[in-house]
């Protein structure tokens, strides 16, 4: 593909899914309006949102282009739309409850034609209602396949100011080339809802392609909630895509080595879900990977057809430390202790 330029800067576009979140959505298409780079599209995918998003967007901001889909398809099948509609040589998948500062993009593109090799990128993410605090300097994947930002809830003093490699790039903010989209794939549609974002990053790391922190490009994010106050919805999307994951990105004998890990996690799940008043999410979950167990097999045997990369490789940034700050509590700590010890007696097997 040929890359579009202006001014000798390659063409971005910036995707952004919506929801009925027309209040978030506007903030965030204002925001992006002050951008200082110069050659970007900015497309809004519309979920079938009944608040009239879509009608105010296109009222408000001529220079955006609406796609609309009928009903809510979920983050990946919705953003592959927007994808697939992109003419930008770099695309960048940003939530609509989200507002930039007016440098993020330019940051973020000279640091991918500075680092010349395929990756995915990911800024400095803050919170929208406290700029002071981190929502996530690059996110991490723990050996048992949760995914954490990193450095979240942390007062920002300077302390993740140099870019680094991380685990995967956060979903509110993912920053890439059409190339790596082609050699990757598109976004799990079977996923609907979280995870996809963990899982592209692993898939592009048994690729052979990294995913970067780049702090100078700063945006900020309307991030709320603990888990404690999660949905039955999520609590089950959550469960599932990540067992899901784990038995699809990991190959049959790094499944085979880590089966303590995973089998004492499982336990813990399902005594945090009871207390939680979560176990019927769980017990679902469990019901829907069963009924996708030809999906699973033959996702696993395509994903450990294409990789490039070893799981020794690929788990190099992963951590055997959970660290969230919704997650700090003594039995999490024991845990953590537990993982670590064990972890230092399997990875040598990997």
């Amino acid at each position: 593909m040929k890359i579009a330029k202006k001014n000798d800067m390659p063409l971005v576009s910036v995707i952004i899914l919506n929801y009925n979140g027309r209040s978030d959505l506007v903030r965030c298409l204002d925001s992006l309006r002050k951008t200082d780079y110069p050659n970007l599209e900015t497309i809004v995918v519309d979920n079938g949102s009944t608040d009239n998003s879509a009608s105010a967007v296109q009222q408000m901001f001529e220079h955006v282009r609406v796609l609309l889909n009928e009903i809510n398809y979920g983050y990946a099948k919705g953003n592959n739309i927007g994808i697939l509609n992109a003419h930008g040589d770099y695309v960048v998948l940003l939530n609509n409850d989200t507002f930039v500062h007016p440098n993020w993009l330019k940051e973020l593109v000279e640091a991918a034609e500075k680092l010349k090799e395929d990756c995915f990128l990911q800024p400095k993410i803050l919170l929208a209602d406290n700029p002071q605090i981190i929502n996530s300097a690059g996110n991490m994947i723990h050996v048992a396949g949760f995914g954490f930002p990193r450095g979240a809830g942390e007062r920002d003093i300077g302390q993740y100011e140099k870019e680094a490699e991380v685990a995967y790039a956060s979903g509110a903010c993912i920053f890439t080339s059409q190339r790596v989209i082609r050699k990757v794939g598109l976004l799990d549609e079977r996923y609907f809802l979280q995870f996809e974002d963990l899982d592209w990053g692993w898939r592009g790391r048994m690729q052979g392609i990294t995913s970067r922190y780049i702090p100078k490009a700063v945006i900020y994010h309307k991030w709320g909630g603990t888990l404690g106050r999660l949905s039955e919805e999520k609590s089950y999307y959550l469960e599932r895509n990540r067992v899901y994951t784990l038995l699809t990105n990991y190959s049959i004998r790094t499944l085979i080595i880590l089966f303590p890990v995973i089998a004492v996690t499982e336990v813990l799940v399902l005594i945090y879900s009871l207390v939680n008043g979560r176990l019927e999410a769980k017990i679902k979950s469990y019901s829907d990977l069963i009924r996708m167990r030809q999906d699973i097999i033959k996702r696993q045997y395509l994903i450990q057809k294409r990789r490039e990369k070893p799981d020794k490789d690929v788990m190099s940034v992963f951590s055997d430390i959970l660290k969230h700050p919704h997650l700090e509590s003594p039995a999490v700590q024991i845990a953590n202790v537990f993982f670590s010890r064990l972890w230092h007696v399997l990875h040598r097997y990997i």
